[in-house]
């Protein structure tokens, strides 16, 4: 590890459950030992002969760590076991995600979400496309909590297996389940799930549970309320109000959609055709300024953005900067998996106007690594272009929306409507919004207070908010500077020479000095 450099994998603020790293490039985890991206018997997994493989099946599936809150870890088969992770972290077949204090989603291609609350570990046993098509997905939950929200597709397999039982999930289906080394339970919400255990085929259907204990196997036509129920329900409502809108931009692929619809918007780029653009960016930004390597025994590196919407854009369609309208996505061409920057993606709409509407250009993109024959291969690696910029909570129970922050420390889907807080942090270079922290809660079946991670609210818990898109109304003249953030261009050239990712500096780019903000429409802004 790189002196004074501290886990990357933390490239947003706390709520993510990662804390950034000062430092501009360099390794920030272990050597796997690996040679030219084959790695040694050692550090290779075993293949499973249970896991349901079939002849014919390709195994380069690639599913999406989609939300990370708290400590977790992954153990990406680097022969390195458990490492600090990241959203949007590919998770192949063989590897193995656990929570310790976090919370975890992985998103599949149709959308379909696996969450693990605390203290759970879910062992990815089968990924693999079928010659027909269809896509097969065994996951082993070894210990802790899960929940289960497929999708309608038909056709696919989701498979669940908790020590003798084996379940496979119907679609359309809503489910929990816990296990331990002496209890396991099955709770449906909605759908149905078909269990195997011990040669024995039961179904367990919509409102019922399913509880296996020693010998002893019981179906209860109730549900019981559990701790992080609240929090599920959270993360569904999130997807089924986001993940519609474009449904086209996926290019057949689902996951990720909830989040580019919510960090930013297409729009009409005249003969150049419909791009995607994220919200809190400005003509400083570039789509590959900050990102990490990630190493792929059998595959190599693979390009992983820090931003909470950085899924499809960087592994579908193409980046080109548009005249007039700056840096835009372009769904389309090929899906690449974990090879996303070798491709040169696709000519995109327009670009046989670009004489006379102006000549579009890719961005730089980040070179990989090299694979030296004889040394060990770092496990990650830093890929910065440019000083990373992140939105943050203040000390002051404030959270400040900075400029080409593009939405990294931005929470999901609890601060309202980004598209109006984009347009006043371009005008004025930073906005402020009060917020505070609340829990999801809910009471348990014993009366007991339950609840999931710490989520940020608009407004105050004294009362709603008052501007649906905002939250509550502001305090006068509040800025970056008196929210307890710095926001002078020379602390942020100071970030910048430190090397751009330092979390306990409160600092970023492209924020202003001046104190002089105005309250505008609910948000305080700092003028340029």
């Amino acid at each position: 590890m790189k002196p004074g450099c501290g886990m990357l994998v933390a490239l947003a603020v706390s709520m993510f459950g990662v804390s950034a790293c000062v430092a501009q490039s360099g390794t920030v985890g272990g050597a796997a030992p690996a040679q030219n991206g084959v790695v040694s018997a050692e550090a290779a997994s075993s293949p499973n002969p249970d896991n349901g493989a079939e002849p014919g099946d390709s195994h380069v599936r690639i599913v999406r760590l989609s939300e990370v809150k708290g400590s977790l870890a992954l153990d990406r088969k680097t022969g390195l076991g458990f490492e600090q992770t990241m959203p949007n972290m590919p998770i192949v077949e063989g590897e193995k995600l656990r929570t310790e204090h976090g919370y975890a989603e992985v998103e599949f291609e149709d959308n379909t979400t696996l969450r693990l609350a605390p203290e759970s570990q879910v062992d990815f046993e089968l990924l693999a496309l079928r010659s027909s098509g269809a896509k097969a997905s065994l996951m082993d939950v070894k210990h802790g909590t899960v929940y289960v929200n497929t999708e309608t597709t038909k056709g696919n397999e989701f498979l669940l297996r908790a020590g003798e039982m084996k379940m496979t999930v119907a679609p359309s289906t809503h489910l929990r389940l816990e296990t331990n080394e002496t209890r396991t339970v099955l709770s449906v919400m909605n759908g149905s799930v078909e269990v195997v255990r011990d040669g024995e085929t039961k179904t367990v259907s919509k409102k019922e549970t399913m509880t296996v204990e020693a010998d002893q196997v019981t179906i209860a036509n109730k549900l019981a309320s559990e701790p992080f129920d609240a929090w599920d329900k959270e993360s569904n409502d999130y997807h089924a109000r986001y993940a519609m809108a474009n449904t086209s931009a996926g290019g057949g692929n689902a996951y990720g959609l909830s989040d580019l619809n919510y960090y930013g918007n297409f729009i009409n780029a005249g003969a150049y055709g419909s791009i995607w653009q994220p919200y809190l960016v400005g003509a400083g930004w570039g789509p590959y300024d900050n990102g990490l390597w990630a190493f792929y025994p059998g595959a190599g590196y693979s390009f992983v953005s820090p931003y909470p919407w950085g899924w499809l854009p960087y592994h579908s369609g193409a980046w080109n900067y548009y005249p007039g309208f700056g840096w835009g996505w372009q769904p389309g061409g090929s899906w690449m998996g974990l090879n996303n920057i070798a491709a040169t993606g696709f000519a995109p709409t327009g670009s046989n106007v670009a004489a006379s509407m102006g000549v579009l250009h890719a961005p730089t993109r980040p070179v990989g690594p090299a694979l030296v024959a004889g040394q060990s291969t770092p496990s990650m690696v830093l890929a910065n272009q440019a000083p990373m910029v992140m939105s943050r909570q203040s000390g002051s129970g404030n959270f400040v929306f900075e400029k080409n922050s593009a939405g990294l420390g931005v929470p999901r889907g609890s601060l309202g409507d980004l598209k109006e807080v984009s347009n006043s942090v371009a005008k004025h270079g930073a906005a402020i919004m009060p917020v505070y922290a609340v829990a999801p809660s809910e009471m348990g079946a014993r009366g007991a207070s339950r609840g999931g991670p710490v989520t940020l609210r608009q407004g105050s818990p004294e009362g709603p908010s008052v501007n649906s898109g905002f939250g509550a109304a502001m305090q006068p003249g509040m800025s970056p500077s008196n929210a307890g953030m710095s926001a002078s261009s020379s602390a942020a050239g100071s970030a910048s020479r430190g090397g751009g990712m330092s979390a306990s500096s409160g600092t970023s780019a492209g924020s202003s000095s001046s104190s002089g903000g105005t309250s505008r429409g609910g948000v305080a802004s700092s003028p340029k």
